[in-house]
């Protein structure tokens, strides 16, 4: 599809946003600065108390469902606050067991991790997660292969425009919807790079989504419990959502909920081109 020529979203929503909420822990900030660095560790350690229960509450006074990226290790310390998380209708998606760098990886290594990773959430939840975004991002040649080959149906590793992608690198297995993410969507870029004042960071979220809604496409915004959580960035999320809330015209779901649509778009397309063809 042309990235210039806008979809019609569901209900004839003029554009889209994904709220995703990665659940590193401590493991994200273990990876990047090390076991032995406790001021980033104990920085970290505000996720699961007080900053999730502070966007939980956020999300529900705008009754949004959002997609929760978990790593394995903090599902596995903290089981009862993924089966809460779930409960109130947010989707679980995987994030790496403890968070490690898939390019430092073999296949076969990452292929255990999503496996392993996956394999507990859904004994939480009793749900087995179709969607995955690799730590950092930071996928290899191997990974969607090997989300298509286990089952997976979204990854949210790779911006290949403002729009899903459909990818198939086995034409036999359903494919993978690759969804958007980016830099400039992520609390880390604003909040802990370069120390941003909320108020700021809301208001270039807040410009860059005018954009995409005028374009007719799709926001995935990265937030994380011990970044976004607190008071201050807390903030800069509601005011975010309220801006797009009264726009009134703006589709606001769950990664799975995007991706199985636009899969079937994107099917229903194919099969008119077809059927055009033959006649």
């Amino acid at each position: 599809m042309n990235e210039r020529t806008p979809p019609t979203w569901p209900a004839g929503h003029r554009a889209a946003l994904v709220v995703s909420i990665d659940v590193d822990g401590e493991y994200g900030v273990i990876a990047q600065h090390g076991a032995s660095d406790w001021y980033w560790r104990t920085q970290a350690q505000y996720d699961l108390d007080a900053g999730l229960i502070r966007l939980l509450e956020l999300l529900a006074d705008y009754d949004i469902r959002a997609t929760f990226c978990w790593v394995g290790r903090v599902a596995e310390e903290r089981p009862d606050a993924v089966r809460s998380v779930s409960a109130a209708g947010h989707e679980i998606a995987t994030h790496g067991w403890d968070h490690q760098i898939y390019t430092r990886m073999t296949r076969e290594e990452q292929r255990e991790d999503l496996i392993r990773t996956r394999e507990y959430l859904a004994t939480l939840t009793g749900t087995v997660p179709v969607g995955h975004k690799s730590p950092f991002w930071h996928s290899t040649p191997d990974t969607v292969p090997l989300l298509q080959e286990l089952g997976f149906q979204w990854n949210m590793d790779v911006a290949l425009g403002d729009l899903p992608v459909v990818q198939r690198p086995d034409p036999t297995r359903e494919p993978i919807i690759q969804l958007p993410p980016s830099r400039w969507w992520d609390d880390y870029t604003f909040f802990i790079e370069q120390a941003l004042p909320p108020r700021l960071v809301a208001e270039f979220w807040e410009e860059d989504f005018a954009v995409v809604r005028a374009e007719g496409k799709l926001m995935c915004l990265t937030v994380h419990p011990w970044i976004t959580g607190r008071p201050g960035p807390s903030r800069a999320l509601a005011r975010f959502l309220d801006f797009v809330v009264t726009l009134g015209d703006v589709w606001i779901a769950r990664a799975d909920h995007v991706a199985l649509w636009w899969r079937e778009r994107e099917r229903d397309l194919d099969q008119s081109a077809t059927s055009s063809t033959e006649s």
